[in-house]
Order: structure tokens, then sequence, then C-alpha cells
């Protein structure tokens, strides 16, 4: 799911949450305490890395209100390991789209716990579908290797998610936003 696109015109079409355009970097990001908390959970994609420090961040990514990517995990936690491993001055500016409010948290509303996460991770994925859609520029990167395939080697990863059989992208819940009212039960 994560290397599929749809056309513009028809990304046009689905309502998008209101979002703020931020210039900003990725040490900004790395510092954040949702991102600092859970970017470690994100395998490394050695491929992008490679990539990421020849060339640097093209395209801009969507995050929630905490910062947390939606469009780009992949990419910040990759800054973390040139930042660790590589580089540890390297910084790179980049664009994020952030979304204004936890427009999820409508979901937790949702008494059955498991249907609430998958239509939480659900509601993420076309979310990151229709801003790739709109919103990525660069198909490849400098080598000819389409972004798309950066993706796709994501997703064969072993994600943390996957080895605790438990996490999704529901459980990186925005900041107590929905803890005074409803008990969110998944995080």
């Amino acid at each position: 799911m994560a290397s599929d696109r749809i056309g513009k015109k028809s990304a046009r079409l689905v309502a998008v949450p209101p979002f703020e355009i931020v210039d900003t970097t990725t040490d900004f990001l790395l510092k954040q305490p949702t991102v600092k908390e859970n970017i470690r959970n994100v395998p490394v994609n050695h491929k992008l890395v490679d990539s990421i420090f020849k060339e640097g961040i093209h395209n801009p990514h969507l995050t929630m209100r905490n910062w947390y990517p939606l469009a780009g995990s992949q990419r910040i936690r990759a800054a973390l390991h040139i930042k660790e491993n590589i580089d540890n001055t390297w910084n790179e500016s980049i664009i994020v789209h952030r979304f204004l409010q936890d427009y999820h948290n409508i979901f937790y509303l949702w008494g059955d716990e498991a249907f609430r996460s998958k239509a939480i991770a659900i509601w993420f994925q076309l979310q990151e579908l229709v801003f790739k859609s709109l919103y990525y520029e660069h198909v490849a990167d400098g080598s000819g290797t389409m972004m798309t395939e950066f993706e796709d080697i994501g997703e064969e990863l072993e994600w943390e998610h996957d080895r605790a059989n438990s996490r999704d992208v529901s459980t990186i819940d925005s900041s107590s936003s929905m803890e005074h009212g409803v008990k969110n039960e998944s995080s």
C-alpha cells in the first residue's frame, strides 16, 4: 500500500483535513517526544539511507499533530541512522505537512478495540495515499531508483509492530487529546 498512488484528479476529490506546511529540519522532528519514542520501531532501509545521505530528502512529509510521520517515517528513521552511524552533524531541511488536529481520534469512540485499530490504520493509510499522490513530485533519486521502490523495500522489512503483533500506527497516539475524555485502550 505504501507505494500505491492514485491520479491527482482523483486525489483532489478527497476531502483532506486541514494542515499547516512547515519548513523544518530532520533534527527538529527527531527531537519531538512521540518521534523520539517510536521511530526506532521503524526498520532501517539501508538502500534509502544511502540515497538520502548522497542526495538529501526530496519529497515532503505528512505528520500527525504530534509530528509523528504518516508519510516519511522511513526517511526519518534513515535520518536517525545517518546521525548515529555516518555523520553525527547531518541535519536535512525538510517540508512537513502537519495535521492541525487529531482527526483520527473519532475512532476512539468505537467500542470494539480490534475494529477501531484497523479503522485508524486504514484512515492513516488512505491519508498517506492521497498525500503522496498530490505532493510527491520526485519520482526517482539521482541513480534512477524509483521512490516507490524504496517504499516497497520498506514494506518488506520487519517492522516492530510485525514482531510485537500488537502494535500498529494507531498506538502512536497523539498527545493526550482523548485521554481526558474517552479512555484510549490501545495506548
